[in-house]
Formats: C-alpha cells, sequence, structure tokens
C-alpha cells in the first residue's frame, strides 16, 4: 500500500509539472508574439521612409506636389496619367549644376576619405591592441583605462580646442589632415581588437620567434592573418561611419563636399527654393545604395564576428 500511495503521489506531481511547463511555454509563446508584433511595426516605421522617397523619386515635381502620397502611376486632376519617370535618374548627373556640384565630385571625395580613414583607423587601432595586450610593458593598464576613459568624454566639449589645433598644425582643409586625425589608436575599435588579441595564444609568436622571426613578421604575418575576419567586419562597420559622417567632413573638409554634406547643402536649397523634390529624392537613392548593398551584403559577417566585448576569430 505504501508503494502504490507513492506512486500515485509521484504521478501527480508529475503531471503538475508538465501543467506547470505547458502554462510557462504558453506564456513565453504569447510574450513571444507581443514582440514580435512590436518589432514588425517597428520595423515598418523605419522602412516606410525609404519606400515613400523611392517611388516619389520616379514622380514628376509638379504631380509631387499635388499627391505627394500617391503612387507614382495613376491619374491626375485633369484626368491626364501619370506614368513613372526614369528619366529622373538621367537628369541627377547633369541637373545637379545649379548647387555647384556634381554627383561624381561627391563619390569620388567620399570613397577616397572612405578608403583612407577606415584604413588609417583599422591600423593604428590593430597595431596598438596588440602592443597593450600582448606585451607586458609598465602603464599598459593605464593605457587600457585610459581607452576607457577617452570614451566617456563628449566629442563637443572639446570641439573648439580641435578645431584649433587642427588649423594650427595645418591640417585643415586637406585631405592628409582628416586621414591623420582619424588614424587614433582607441576607441571601440581597440577595445574590440584589444579582446581578440587577447584571446589568441601566445604560443603561435613563441613557435615562431624559434624559427628566427621578428616582432613585426610575428605581427604581419601571423596575428593579423588571424584577424582577417574580426578586421573585415570593422571595416564594414568604419566604412559606413565615414560615409554617413555630416560633422567632420562638413567642419574640416569644406571644399571638397562628401555625400553627406553634398546631400544637406542640396536639401538646403531644395527647402529654400521649393524646388524639384523628386530630383532630391534619387539623390538620396543614389548616395543610399553602396551602403545598403554592403551592409546587406556583408551583415553576416558583422553579426558572426562581433560581440559584446570583443570580436570571435
Amino acid at each position: 500500500m505504501l508503494f502504490l500511495g507513492w506512486g500515485k503521489t509521484m504521478k501527480a506531481f508529475e503531471k503538475n509539472m508538465k501543467s506547470r511547463k505547458n502554462a510557462i511555454k504558453s506564456g513565453n509563446t504569447v510574450i513571444m508574439s507581443v514582440f514580435f508584433v512590436v518589432f514588425c511595426l517597428y520595423a515598418i516605421t523605419l522602412l516606410f521612409p525609404f519606400v515613400w522617397i523611392f517611388y516619389n523619386s520616379f514622380k514628376e515635381k509638379t504631380f509631387f506636389g499635388a499627391s505627394p502620397m500617391s503612387l507614382p502611376w495613376g491619374a491626375r486632376a485633369d484626368g491626364s496619367l501619370e506614368v513613372p519617370h526614369l528619366e529622373n535618374y538621367l537628369r541627377v548627373f547633369t541637373a545637379l549644376g545649379e548647387y555647384n556640384i556634381t554627383i561624381g565630385e561627391m563619390f569620388f571625395n567620399s570613397i577616397t576619405l572612405v578608403i583612407g580613414q577606415t584604413a588609417a583607423s583599422l591600423f593604428v587601432c590593430a597595431c596598438t591592441a596588440y602592443v597593450v595586450s600582448k606585451y607586458k610593458f609598465t602603464g599598459r593598464n593605464i593605457i587600457y583605462f585610459l581607452a576607457i576613459l577617452i570614451m566617456f568624454i563628449p566629442t563637443t566639449g572639446s570641439l573648439v580646442t580641435y578645431f584649433s589645433l587642427i588649423q594650427d598644425l595645418r591640417l585643415y582643409d586637406t585631405y592628409y589632415g582628416m586621414i591623420i586625425t582619424h588614424a587614433g589608436g582607441f576607441g571601440m575599435q581597440f577595445l574590440i581588437l584589444y579582446g581578440f588579441f587577447k584571446s589568441i595564444s601566445w604560443s603561435y609568436a613563441e613557435a615562431a620567434f624559434i624559427d628566427g622571426a621578428g616582432n613585426f613578421t610575428v605581427f604581419f604575418r601571423i596575428m593579423l592573418p588571424m584577424a582577417r575576419s574580426s578586421l573585415t567586419a570593422l571595416a564594414v562597420l568604419g566604412v559606413i561611419g565615414v560615409w554617413n559622417d555630416y560633422i567632420g567632413q562638413r567642419l574640416y573638409y569644406p571644399s571638397y563636399p562628401t555625400v553627406a554634406v553634398g546631400l544637406q547643402v542640396i536639401s538646403a536649397s531644395v527647402v529654400k527654393h521649393g524646388s524639384d523634390y523628386p530630383l532630391f529624392f534619387c539623390v538620396i537613392m543614389i548616395c543610399t545604395l553602396p551602403i545598403l548593398v554592403l551592409y546587406a551584403s556583408c551583415q553576416r559577417i558583422i553579426v558572426k564576428n562581433t560581440m559584446a566585448g570583443g570580436l570571435k576569430g
């Protein structure tokens, strides 16, 4: 009888646990469904402006002013039929002369800065992170602490002093000045690469030292190739940041309008004169498309190799 009572108790306990698990599972399903709906609505709010700009870029100027929310095809108020104007994108390359700027100049300036600033920043950060993480010397912990502390200082607080320093060093409005000022060894890239190099076993370097390799050989022939995937992910993020940078390029590189600066100039002119908004939308689409393609094609690389506190090689 004792065993029968114990068996019934265990069955009741198991049944109770299963019912609790089912309740928790159903509750989690409801919560996840709510989060799914919320994030879908949030995604729609992000996509709608882009879609709205895209289909309005095919409209005629007068039709856009009369019906900014309508599709670029259909009947007008006067009964005529509206069709998408594909020639708007062809006009972009010739019709921006009134703004004293060309889209080719914008792309050239942005691409040169993207290549120069991204390469300089990654190289200096990789060198700094490798030395601080792998070599024992007095003050390396202080350097790491300062690298974190600097990130808490707002750039606007030192903007006036920094601008005066750039002018005194004759780096203002020069290409090499933009490269030099961007080649800092600290920042988020330093912290991520520091975590990556810290996780690499030093036995690789010791084996190379035994074979007669020097410090530079170890760094360039062993450590950097092992960090290739991590550097690629950081390079993509750096390219996006430089491409979208407006403040730095507007303040320190004013004579060479980039994509971000050129868009702002064209936008201000369009708003001031109330001119061709569809043409402006075409410029936005053309300037945004390279970054969208780059991020979409490298999204898995970024997600795979970036983690909180470091990169996974």
